[in-house]
């Protein structure tokens, strides 16, 4: 009794101190993954808002670009016919009609070089210009006159409403008329300011990120919250809420700085981030805004998971933890219990195995003597159902492993939207040599492979797993398709004999620009089915099957895939599929199969191919593994 309690003792402490360990270790795992998570999804956050913002100041810059040029294209039309009326009207006619980012133009001269009937506007009114004449009481005072009068250069305006003319609010692009070196007049050319608030206000990010456009003096131009369109600044907002760093972030924004900045708790965007930019052509600056919790939250989910899944493994180690240590006491406590079972004739009683301790051993081994004359009679049998089970065991192992390599049948796999996958894969037994994959090499690029294994069983089962597990390993150092064979046949004849070759093709997709580079060794053909359900099969091989011979040299080809084009990928257990009067389906029947399609997606292609081929066999046995990969190229 004594002596138990003193183990007990020992497995107490054991227990203890690996409960604190893991503890330590697991709480060390989850903050150091916080913080690592933390910063990708803040890059990541910001990469995205950075890419939505220079897309939406891409384009309201091309809007304001065109009115640069057409600026050009009048001053130049104003230098050679300003004396000819009729002939410049018509000319800045033509342009305000033609050109939709122009409202109006304006030309205006100063009272001290005014000539009735010069100064003039043209603008847009119910689908055509409109010619409107100016006196200089109409505009001699008005901003878009005098400041570029006045400084003598170009200026972008404030958005203004123009109640005489186009009855829009507008920005205008001012120009300074020279003659013998002296301002006569201003030339302005208007654009809606609702068609660059068109591009702002639908973008949306996540759940409740939006844009916002600043002026070049801080005004905000357009905002979800209509209150502040017009009504306020960057700045009038900064004093309202006594808010500093809303302040520093105005200065930044007209001074044309670029950030991405959290605001804690701000009384105008609240807990969130700002991403600012600015536009070269006029000094405004975009604002974009996300929530801290848009970015965030998909890391708190991650978080609780994982959190649950270390409690998972916690308890399971704890588990393996408390009852090994508790078995070093067991094994003598069985070994008296088995010893009175002996001594009362059960000769079959199975011994505990062997103890912590050499006197133990020593005594197990004693009886293990005794006991094997009695059973020896049975061993052959004990010996043949152990195999069996083993064997069983072996093979439900093998299968699920093979099964597990198989890739999951997604829409789009792996997140990317250029691609939809769908396979098929029935194997002859209850494991096949035949193998199928897909993963992105990186950004750009997509890997796919389907292969076949001579044979069937545990060892073609096992060599499918090593292939899988090598190609994923390999691509990643970016080599070519020839280089990935090449590289995978070394290894096979390394660890294979060159009675299990492999059969396969495989292929590397760029997203991008659809070239697809592949490599064909001693496999099936692969098909190239397009959207108007034409085809074309490419047989061209470019090395005999992996694992026979070691160090050759093997090749690649390239073809360019065209929006919409399919994929198809099998193994020869399509083409080898037998019917009943023993006849094979081969490669002319696949065609036959191919053109006999009305598959909009890969699943549908891939189970009609299937449904087609078993339809052909009529139920005859099945005597090799049957795949089908189908990849559908949307670009």
């Amino acid at each position: 009794m004594k002596q138990r309690q003193e183990k007990r003792g020992l497995a107490y402490q054991i227990i203890v101190f690996i409960f604190i360990s893991l503890i330590l270790v697991f709480a060390a795992f989850i903050g150091i993954t916080r913080i690592l998570f933390s910063q990708i999804m803040m890059d990541n956050a910001k990469e995205t808002v950075s890419h939505l913002a220079n897309e939406t100041i891409y384009q309201i810059e091309n809007r304001l670009t065109k009115v640069l040029d057409i600026s050009r294209t009048i001053l130049i039309l104003y230098h050679n016919n300003h004396f000819e009326r009729k002939k410049l009207d018509s000319l800045l006619h033509d342009l305000v009609y033609e050109f939709e980012t122009l409202e109006a133009v304006t030309i205006a001269y100063a009272p001290s070089s005014y000539q009735k009937g010069y100064s003039r506007t043209i603008f847009h009114s119910q689908n055509k210009a409109i010619y409107r004449e100016l006196q200089p009481a109409d505009y001699q005072y008005l901003d878009w006159f005098q400041i570029p009068f006045e400084l003598e250069s170009k200026y972008w305006t404030e958005p203004w409403y123009d109640a005489n003319a186009t009855k829009e609010t507008v920005i205008s692009y001012c120009i300074p008329l020279f003659a013998e070196g002296k301002c006569i007049g201003i030339m302005r050319l208007d654009t809606e300011l609702s068609a660059l608030q068109k591009i702002v206000s639908p973008l949306k990010l996540k759940h409740s990120g939006y844009a916002f456009l600043v002026s070049s003096i801080g005004t905000i131009i357009t905002h979800p919250a209509d209150s502040l369109t017009f009504n306020e600044s960057i700045f009038s907002l900064a004093e309202a809420t006594n808010d500093k760093q809303l302040r520093q972030i105005g200065k930044k924004m007209i001074n044309g700085d670029i950030d991405f900045v959290h605001l804690q708790n701000n009384a105008v965007f609240g807990d969130s981030w700002l991403y600012y930019a600015p536009l070269i052509t006029n000094n405004w600056s975009l604002g974009i805004v996300i929530a801290h919790e848009d970015i965030v939250g998909d890391l708190n989910l991650l978080l609780i998971i994982q959190t649950l899944f270390s409690v998972i493994i916690f308890l399971t180690i704890s588990f393996i933890v408390y009852y090994r240590t508790l078995s070093i006491s067991r094994p003598i406590r069985l070994f008296m219990e088995v010893a009175n079972k002996i001594g009362q004739g059960d000769f079959d009683a199975k011994l505990p195995s062997t103890g912590n301790s050499y006197e133990i051993d020593r005594l197990i081994l004693a009886f293990e003597t005794m006991q094997e004359s009695l059973k020896e009679y049975i061993q052959n049998l004990e010996i043949t159902i152990e195999e069996k089970n083993r064997i069983e065991a072996e093979v439900k192992i093998a299968s699920e492993i093979q099964r597990k390599l198989i890739p999951e049948n997604t829409l789009h796999p792996y997140g990317i939207q250029e691609l939809r996958c769908y396979g098929i894969l029935e194997p002859a037994g209850d494991i096949g040599g035949d193998l199928y994959d897909f993963f992105p090499v990186d950004k750009s690029h997509f890997l796919f492979v389907i292969a076949d294994v001579t044979g069937k069983g545990i060892v073609a089962s096992m060599t499918m797993t090593m292939v899988s597990t090598y190609l994923r390993t390999v691509s990643t150092y970016h080599y070519t398709t020839g280089e990935i064979m090449q590289n995978l046949n070394n290894f096979l004849c390394k660890q294979t004999s060159a009675s299990n070759f492999v059969t396969a093709l495989l292929g590397i997709l760029n997203l991008k620009n659809g070239k697809l580079e592949f490599s064909n060794a001693g496999h099936t053909p692969l098909i190239i089915r397009n959207i108007d359900n034409d085809y074309k099969i490419i047989s061209e091989t470019h090395s005999n099957p992996l694992g026979v011979f070691e160090n050759i040299v093997i090749g690649s080809a390239a073809i360019t895939l065209e929006k919409g084009d399919e994929i198809i990928l099998f193994t020869d257990g399509i083409t080898e599929t037998m019917n009943p009067a023993e006849d094979f389906l081969e490669l002319k029947g696949l065609e036959n199969i191919i053109t006999e399609l009305n598959s909009t997606n890969p699943e549908q292609t891939a189970v009609q191919i299937l449904q087609k081929v078993h339809s052909f066999a009529q139920n005859t046995p099945q005597k090799d593994d049957i795949t089908i990969l189908v990849i559908d190229y949307k670009k």
